[in-house]
């Protein structure tokens, strides 16, 4: 289970918000990357062992920074 932050037609873009992130939730330990594919560039979170674990760390960051993370399976 991942938590998709944002997807982009640009990497900067993906890049950019990974930045912002990773300077406003300095709780989080958890592995981000921009994978790319299909002509965009996702900014994903995890993985997760369960998609609790996911939600609880989805809800975190939408309560901090009014973003809504969405579960991904794979």
């Amino acid at each position: 289970i991942l938590l998709q932050l944002g997807a982009f037609s640009a990497r900067d873009n993906a890049e950019s918000l990974r930045a912002r992130l990773q300077r406003e939730l300095t709780w989080l330990n958890d592995v981000m990357r921009v994978s790319a594919g299909g002509g965009l560039f996702r900014l994903q979170l995890g993985p997760y062992a369960s998609a609790e674990d996911a939600r609880r760390i989805a809800e975190r960051i939408r309560t901090e920074l009014g973003l809504a993370p969405i579960l991904v399976s794979r």
